[in-house]
């Protein structure tokens, strides 16, 4: 709210033109530190991550803050040479950074709902059953993750690219899929190059699930509960699951088996889904859009339009999104409400 001022009275010459009260315009944001590679023990001249606090502070949902429109990041590429190193720096970030923010790129679908039905016409088990067919037959081709605290302070962003796709059933799934495979190509995943020189979903899953078993020690003193974000993440977490299971076993043949199994693999944490949440929220102008709309319409801050739009560069708009509904438009009770729904799933 603006200070108050004492105006100037109104003229008495009605014919002259009223004088003109000047305001200044509200300071920039602050900027959004960003922690660039190599990535050194000791950063010098980034101020300390906030502390996590339980209940993050709520400013009401009626001035909520409207960042920049764009946010410059380091993607930080990982492949079979240095995921593991890359996981530990994750491992390092977590105490200090425990929102984890996923998204995948995957060679679309292959199985659908049944002739005349939608998806939105399925049962939350019929939708299961989709996700679980696709997911057990198509691999995964990206997996993006964003760090942030609980004052939505951003660290890095890395970009991982799993081995992921390869022909299965010969070229069955390549070739049903092929706009999605397609518009990947369209974006830059050269998929020659994920083959030669990606990582496998079984090392990597193996890693990761070394990284998240060290951050969340739970109950040793000095474990971190995790907060994970998806946005409209059935298709997200499914894979996660995938990879943290061993990238061959198949999912859980029931939707509670599998809401079981994520719990588990995941250290038991916190689970929120960006896209129910917005759909939920109490504003028309989020419903029923896209991730881009959604963020467009909350002002949220968005990647540069230079890069491409893959799992890196959506898992930052989906924490922009989070980040903004859960600290400017939702209330602590109301956003608490949404934990352990995925969007479609539900």
């Amino acid at each position: 709210m603006l200070p108050h001022r004492h105006l100037p009275r109104p003229w008495r010459n009605a014919a002259a033109a009223p004088p003109m009260v000047l305001y200044q315009p509200p300071p920039p944001p602050p900027p959004m530190f960003l922690y660039p590679p190599p990535y050194p023990t000791t950063i010098v001249g980034v101020p300390p991550p906030y502390p996590a606090v339980p209940h993050p502070p709520y400013f009401g949902h009626h001035h909520p803050m409207m960042p920049p429109a764009a946010v410059h990041v380091q993607l930080q590429s990982v492949t079979a040479a240095n995921f593991a190193a890359e996981l530990d720096v994750i491992g390092s970030l977590l105490q200090n950074y425990p929102y984890v923010v996923v998204d995948t790129e995957y060679p679309g679908t292959v199985h659908h709902a049944p002739a005349g039905r939608r998806d939105s016409d399925l049962s939350p088990d019929e939708r299961y059953a989709l996700v679980k067919a696709n997911v057990d037959e198509l691999p995964i081709v990206q997996l993006g993750i964003t760090l942030c605290d609980a004052h939505g302070n951003l660290p890095f962003v890395p970009d991982f690219d799993p081995y992921g796709y390869h022909h299965t059933g010969g070229g069955y799934g390549a070739e049903r899929a092929w706009e999605s495979v397609a518009f990947l190509r369209s974006q830059g995943v050269d998929f020659d190059a994920a083959r030669a020189r990606g990582v496998s979903s079984a090392s990597f899953g193996a890693k990761l699930a070394e990284i998240l078993s060290t951050a969340a020690a739970p109950r040793s003193g000095n474990g971190v509960e995790l907060t994970w974000v998806t946005f409209g993440g059935a298709y997200d977490l499914a894979y996660l699951v995938k990879m943290l299971d061993g990238g061959e076993k198949p999912l859980p043949e029931t939707r509670q088996g599998f809401v079981e199994r994520l719990r588990e693999l995941l250290g038991g944490g916190r689970l929120f889904d960006a896209k129910f949440m917005a759909e939920n929220c109490g504003r028309a102008d989020l419903r029923g859009v896209g991730m881009r709309s959604v963020a467009a319409n909350l002002g949220a801050a968005m990647p540069a339009e230079d890069l491409p739009w893959l799992a890196g560069t959506k898992s930052v708009t989906a924490y922009s999104i989070h980040s903004i509904l859960r600290l400017h438009v939702l209330s602590q009770d109301t956003a608490a409400g949404f934990e352990g729904i995925i969007d479609g799933l539900q």
